[in-house]
């Protein structure tokens, strides 16, 4: 026999509960969350939830911080330099004062007679000298070689006490000056004919003929044993060079006169010789000056008329 059929109400309330079922255990998974009775059922289903791609945040920019620059101030500003005084010299250590020179003495007028030797040939000179009374001098040497005459030098100053102080001197052919050097006293310069050359004029400067008596007046006032005399000369040419004479050692022929020789001004130097007769107040008795066999001279005192 066949079974009676189910009642037809039971079938919806069946279809009912399992879509109940179905909901809750669908709300579940969408929670995360399971019932704890709640049997897994035969196949999951698995829903990948992708999250959005995740962008890369910029980095900060690494720089090296750059340290504060503190602030500029001014420098402060120097003080002037002020010059350092130089110390007190004390009056132990400061030299003595310098003694007065005394008046140079100078002799008498007079004509000096002598014999010359120049250039191999023998001849005569004259020296003049002629101090006045208003406090001027001529000084002048005249020369022959037989019947010529050779060019005459004078030298035209001052007397003081200091000595010669010439002004002019000249080189005279036939009477006339051909070259000559004047000493300016008052703008101190030495100017020369034959060069543009000015020269600042040292104290006591002579020229190539006063400087003879102004030496014998030096060697009076200091007549010191190996002593050394120092005189400026003016030559023509524009030359003012500080001659310097020391004592010679004596020898038979300088008679008992002081010889002197000047210190060598160069490589070609011909020399400068002096003899001095304390005698006669220290005047020039002999002189040579170069070679006299052939570019120099040399004189010896022969005669002397007052």
């Amino acid at each position: 026999m066949r079974a009676p059929a189910a009642p037809t109400r039971a079938l919806p309330r069946a279809a009912a509960l399992a879509l109940l079922a179905s909901v809750v255990v669908h709300a579940a998974l969408l929670l995360g969350e399971r019932p704890r009775d709640e049997p897994r059922p035969a196949r999951a289903v698995t829903v990948a939830v992708t999250a959005p791609p995740r962008l890369p945040m910029p980095l900060p920019e690494t720089t090296t911080p750059t340290p504060p620059t503190p602030p500029t101030r001014p420098l402060p500003k120097e003080a002037p330099t002020q010059p350092t005084a130089p110390a007190p010299v004390e009056a132990a250590d400061a030299p003595p004062p310098a003694a007065e020179t005394p008046p140079l003495r100078l002799a008498g007028p007079a004509a000096w007679a002598y014999r010359l030797r120049q250039g191999g040939q023998d001849g005569e000179a004259l020296l003049d000298w002629r101090p006045e009374p208003d406090g001027r001098y001529s000084l002048r040497l005249t020369r022959r070689i037989g019947e010529r005459t050779l060019p005459a030098w004078e030298s035209l100053g001052q007397l003081g006490s200091s000595g010669l102080a010439p002004e002019r001197f000249a080189l005279q052919r036939g009477g006339r000056d051909r070259q000559a050097v004047n000493f300016d006293a008052e703008e101190r310069l030495v100017s020369f004919s034959a060069s543009p050359a000015q020269l600042a004029l040292p104290e006591g400067a002579q020229d190539r003929l006063s400087w003879w008596l102004q030496l014998a007046a030096l060697v009076q006032a200091n007549p010191a044993p190996g002593g050394r005399w120092r005189v400026w000369v003016a030559g023509l040419r524009g030359e003012l060079r500080e001659w310097v004479f020391e004592a010679a050692e004596a020898t038979p022929e300088d008679a008992g006169s002081l010889h002197l020789r000047r210190q060598r001004l160069g490589e070609h130097d011909p020399g400068v010789e002096l003899w001095l007769d304390p005698a006669r107040g220290y005047w020039p008795v002999r002189l040579r000056q170069g070679d006299p066999e052939t570019r120099g001279f040399e004189i010896w005192l022969s005669v002397v008329n007052s």
